[in-house]
């Protein structure tokens, strides 16, 4: 009888405990598929990953659950959806660190950073992959170590520190070497041929490009193949090997369609109607434009959408509150009031009291207040961010629309016409662009924005004059507001424009000098060049003169043209503008 008991007892304490195991075991399976899964096919990865999520929970499995939620953020970060990837990272790095699982926990680090990057908050992103270098450090993982290298290496790029990127994905190569761990080479080479392509040395950035894309082959990781390839197609585009781009930006276009990648998607169509583009394709061209425009709003929106639907929430919470410690307060003065008619002998404690109380209740009620206008403000500037995001993509398509119409029109007036209006829509549309692609949307750095605008110009007119022209700049670093920017961008486009087609036709060298300078409380704008000077039998609507007086009016501005052999120079004096100060 005795004994009948204890095998009882034993088997209670044994057989629950394997089948814990072999739960335990599944969880691991299915993270370690999902993991796999994610560059391959992701629906497939975040099925598993969600599964895995659910019996981890359901034994209380908190080194399953960890897993399961940083394979869900990395399989998010891949879909587009940024937003609901960062949530789950941030509650898998807490797991970890109760676990003091630091292993995983570095490697959950890299992750979030290329998340961050992805949402192209460099500065976060780097914050996260250091911390995943210090603690690969402390740890001694080398492997490990070389992925957070190459992860930081390509936020380096991004934030113009070439030589730093540089060094930390040579560290890489030589640790993955040392390793043994040759699946890591890929990413590591992918990101020095990015960096020789912008630094315009093909012949080594396709060798890289192709030494990555031969790695991912082989360790079938097919979500930076298709980064691979698109490094290749931007090559040979260059290049001006349009068949060869094609081949790869389709290639690239299959992957990213194959995986689930949509923001990678984007850059493939983008791409390919540049492609067609050149070769003359213009229906190709305009509907790759059209695929391109239309996931970049959707991946834009579902951001957008998220982050609004968040500052709604929060601010409405605080309001709520708002209004609970109003009332909260209410009762508490009624009950102060008839505590000092009752107790007349505590007058004075109780004054004293209200006097402090009150002080603190005015200085809490302030911050609520400002915080509440916070979330006001930043609820409008997001949306004027978004306004300019989206006026800046449709002037883009109006641009290429006119581009198109222009190359089927034969009458050269009438091209010269649309030429000199898609310059002004390039002026307006640079403009949006610096305006939501910096965290100040109300300022815009006159500075950059002068410099590309007039590059642009310059680039254009090089090719039909045949020419090289010199531009000299001479720029204050000034936030300018948009209602000082926009006329200015205008009027030099106007006078850039001028030079290149009419100033250099009887000179050999050809300079343009570009000055803006704040001096005694104005703006001095001025644009000359060493041409023949202005004529008056030059043809055309006088339209861009017309534009040029017009927004000098608008900057209450003294213009003041001088003419001469040795070229024409045009000075702006500004009185009207405003200079945002960082």
């Amino acid at each position: 009888m005795i004994r009948n008991f204890l095998l009882l007892v034993f088997g209670l304490l044994i057989i629950p405990a394997a089948f814990g195991q072999k739960d335990t075991a599944t969880i691991d399976a299915l993270n370690l598929k999902s993991e796999i899964l994610y560059t391959t096919d992701v629906e497939k990865s975040i099925e598993l990953s969600s599964k895995a999520l659910r019996l981890s929970r359901k034994i209380n499995y908190r080194s399953g659950e960890a897993f399961a939620l940083m394979n869900l953020a990395v399989a998010n970060d891949i879909q587009g959806n940024a937003k609901v990837s960062i949530g789950y990272f941030q509650r898998a790095i807490h797991l970890f660190q109760s676990e003091n699982d630091l292993e995983n926990l570095s490697y959950c680090y890299s992750q979030l950073g290329i998340c961050y990057f992805s949402q192209y908050q460099y500065e976060n992103a780097d914050y996260y992959h250091q911390k995943a270098i210090d603690l690969c450090k402390e740890l001694h993982l080398e492997g490990d170590l070389a992925n957070a290298l190459v992860n930081q290496g390509i936020t380096f790029t991004y934030q113009n520190k070439t030589k730093e990127a540089e060094a930390n994905f040579k560290q890489a190569i030589k640790l993955y070497k040392k390793n043994d761990q040759l699946d890591g080479l890929g990413a590591a080479y992918n990101s020095l041929g990015k960096i020789y392509h912008d630094q315009k040395d093909f012949k080594k950035a396709i060798a890289y490009f192709e030494r990555a894309s031969a790695n991912f082959k082989e360790y079938d990781n097919d979500y930076n193949l298709e980064s691979a390839y698109l490094g290749l197609a931007n090559c040979y585009f260059d290049l001006k090997q349009y068949p060869i781009a094609k081949r790869y930006s389709l290639k690239a276009l299959h992957l990213s369609q194959k995986i689930g990648a949509k923001e990678r998607e984007v850059f493939a169509h983008e791409i390919l109607s540049r492609i067609y583009f050149e070769e003359g394709d213009y229906k190709k061209a305009y509907q790759s434009l059209n695929e391109y425009t239309i996931l970049s709003d959707a991946i834009f929106t579902q951001d957008k959408s998220v982050a609004l639907a968040e500052m709604q929430a929060r601010f409405e919470v605080k309001e709520i509150k708002f209004k609970q410690q109003i009332q909260s307060e209410a009762h508490v003065s009624q009950l102060i009031v008839l505590i000092v008619v009752l107790c007349v002998i505590l007058i004075i404690s109780v004054f004293l009291f209200l006097l402090v109380r009150n002080r603190k209740r005015i200085h809490l009620l302030l911050e609520q207040k400002y915080e509440m206008t916070q979330l006001n403000l930043e609820q409008k500037e997001f949306m004027m961010g978004e306004i300019h995001h989206r006026v800046k993509n449709n002037l883009q398509m109006v641009h290429a629309i006119l581009d198109l119409q222009a190359r089927d029109l034969k009458d050269p007036e009438s091209v010269k016409l649309i030429e000199d209006s898609l310059n002004r829509i390039n002026a307006i549309s640079l403009i949006h662009q610096k305006l939501y692609q910096t965290d100040n949307i109300r300022a815009v750095r006159m500075d950059e924005y002068l410099r590309e605008l007039v590059d642009d110009l310059v680039h254009h007119f090089r090719k039909e004059i045949s020419k090289q022209i010199r531009v000299h700049y001479d720029l204050d670093d000034l936030n300018l507001d948009i209602e000082t920017a926009l006329p200015i961008g205008l009027i030099v486009a106007e006078l850039v424009t001028n030079s290149c087609k009419y100033a250099f036709a009887d000179r050999e060298s050809s300079e343009i000098e570009l000055r803006l300078k704040e001096e005694e409380n104005k703006l001095v704008l001025l644009v000359a060049d060493n041409g023949t000077g202005k004529s008056n039998e030059q043809n055309g609507t006088h339209f861009g003169t017309k534009l040029i007086q017009t927004m000098s009016k608008k900057l209450k501005a003294e213009l003041v043209e001088t003419s001469s052999n040795q070229g024409l120079k045009t000075e702006l004096f500004i009185s009207n503008y405003k200079v945002y100060h960082d």
